[in-house]
């Protein structure tokens, strides 16, 4: 599994998790992205993971959501 930080929060940061190339996730997912929301001073609030089984409809939730984002998929299942 690929392992890539979208957004660095003060204690948790929204990762972006990759199945390596040929393999896929538990439920027949390409990606999960894990998403934290601020709640107070010691801890973060966990929202849903979100869940894509293809490639276009990640690229479009990173390309709303997280426009900064640049990273290099070789040998992932995106590229």
């Amino acid at each position: 599994m690929y392992q890539f930080t979208l957004k660095e929060n003060v204690l948790s940061d929204n990762t972006l998790f990759v199945a390596p190339k040929g393999k896929i996730f538990k439920g027949g997912f390409i990606a999960i992205i894990q998403e934290y929301v601020f709640a107070n001073e010691w801890s973060d609030k966990p929202l849903p993971n979100k869940n894509f089984r293809s490639v276009n409809s990640l690229n479009k939730y990173l390309e709303k959501h997280y426009p900064e984002f640049e990273a290099d998929f070789f040998g992932t299942a995106l590229y």
